[in-house]
């Protein structure tokens, strides 16, 4: 009997606003309890052969499995933002050239860098202050002279990170109906303003005027709508979602109205579409094709992917898709801020996908190499294989941060001290199983069983600025 009965009622969801049903069905499972009773009386036979008929209808992936995968997206995105934040920003609109193959750090020594500046984990920060600055932090970081390989002992503090920890700390202390407000909220308590940049730093400047999501993203108070912020932070939202896509495009929507809309926001879906099915699927190609059914096909982001896809097809070499790409997609967005543009950057994530074919270092290369924010994009990258392999196929000199703290300046008042990868990826598999049974899901021998869903796109909004 007991078996019968598991995770609340699933109902094919056809848009966000359906979403939202979900909670006013539940006085129902006591109708659905009657029923089963009945039907396990009338004859047990026939329930058990219907029983393994649904069975049909669900993905099945072990608790262990799904552990491992999570633990995998975690450490990919950590792994290669920290391995490529020395490039950061740097290449605008041009390739970086040159590959990482290890990691690495500044030498450091009064031959490699300017007198007085002694910095161990970056280049020296005064040549920011001189004329050209670009230009000279190009030559220094191509001069691998200035460079020598190092094993991490921690992970960085990073906002590719740690936005995420916020949400994830909001969700599991607030519950799954936690409001978009109740997050904002969380924001002004926990985390320091000087620690958030572009469309984050923008939404929190707001919450504190008291404009509260979603008009805290909103083009009528923030020029940073169609920004890279969301795209960096959604990757959670697949973790707890795998195979579940409307599940993920609803919370995609709450959140990522919070900093961003449009464009913005559906950067968001797109990747969180990839991160859950990547738990099913391993084609990049497959996985690129799956995260345009999650967005509406008018919107600039899905015109983006399909030029990405198509140049995939047409050049076999990355570095002349990237030439072709260029023209249309290498603009300034929204209010001409630069390198923070979700399109050109989300192309580089995709770039990275179809180009690497699956192979972890390759990935993270291209995307890194396409330039811009060259950290951030493969991290996305490598969160997504990550995904797809588990933590315990990426290579052990990766995976080695896998024991390291995270530095924590950030947060500090959710967590006084460094945080423990422990502590993060226990959250995210607790919050995953939550989100499953209340949508339909169940567990049982140790297997969880996930309904089947397909990508629902939500209505198309875009800002009215768009650059040309």
């Amino acid at each position: 009997m007991q078996s019968l009965i598991r995770g609340s009622i699933f109902i094919t969801l056809t848009d966000s606003k359906e979403l939202m049903m979900i909670k006013h069905l539940r006085p129902f499972k006591r109708i659905l309890l009657a029923c089963l009773v009945w039907m396990l009386i009338a004859g047990m036979q026939s329930s058990f052969a219907q029983v393994s008929e649904s069975k049909d209808q669900y993905r099945q992936i072990s608790l262990e499995e799904y552990n491992n995968k999570v633990a995998g997206g975690w450490m990919g995105q950590a792994i290669a933002v920290l391995w490529g934040q020395w490039t950061e920003g740097i290449w605008q609109g041009e390739m970086i050239p040159f590959e990482l193959n290890d990691w690495y750090k500044t030498k450091a020594t009064s031959e490699s860098s300017p007198e007085v500046i002694n910095w161990a984990k970056s280049p020296p920060v005064a040549i920011t202050y001189e004329p050209e600055p670009w230009g000279k932090l190009k030559d220094y970081i191509k001069d691998f002279n200035n460079w020598e390989t190092w094993t991490p002992n921690e992970m960085c503090d990073q906002d590719d990170l740690y936005l995420e920890f916020m949400f994830l700390y909001s969700i599991r202390s607030k519950g799954l109906d936690v409001s978009a407000t109740e997050i904002a909220e969380d924001w002004l308590k926990y985390l320091d303003k000087k620690r958030t940049w572009g469309a984050n730093k923008n939404a929190y400047s707001n919450f504190e005027k008291g404009i509260w999501p979603p008009l805290s993203g909103h083009p009528d108070h923030s020029h940073y709508g169609d920004a890279i912020d969301f795209q960096i932070e959604s990757d959670l939202f697949g973790l707890i979602n795998p195979g579940m896509p409307r599940i993920s495009n609803f919370w995609c929507d709450r959140v990522g109205h919070i900093m961003n809309y449009g464009d913005g926001v559906y950067a968001g879906m797109a990747m969180a579409a990839m991160y859950g099915e990547a738990f099913f699927e391993s084609d990049p190609r497959k996985l690129a094709e799956f995260s345009l059914r999650a967005i509406p096909a008018e919107c600039g982001y899905a015109k983006m992917v399909r030029d990405v896809l198509d140049l995939h097809q047409k050049y076999p070499d990355w570095e002349d898709a990237w030439r072709a790409l260029q023209p249309k997609w290498a603009w300034k967005d929204g209010k001409l801020v630069p390198g923070l543009d979700v399109k050109l950057n989300g192309a580089y994530v995709y770039m990275g996908l179809l180009y690497g074919g699956g192979d972890f270092l390759k990935s993270m290369n291209i995307s890194m190499r396409c330039g811009t924010d060259s950290d951030c994009n493969p991290s996305s990258v490598a969160g997504i294989l990550g995904t797809v392999l588990g933590l315990d196929r990426i290579p052990e000199k990766w995976a080695v941060l896998r024991d390291l703290p995270i530095d924590n300046m950030s947060i500090s008042e959710i967590y006084p001290a460094s945080i423990n990868w422990d502590d993060i990826l226990e959250a995210t598999v607790e919050v995953g199983k939550w989100n499953i049974l209340q949508h339909g899901g169940y567990i049982e021998n140790g297997i969880l069983f996930i309904p089947y869903q397909s990508p629902a796109s939500p209505p198309l909004e875009q800002t009215s600025w768009i650059a040309k």
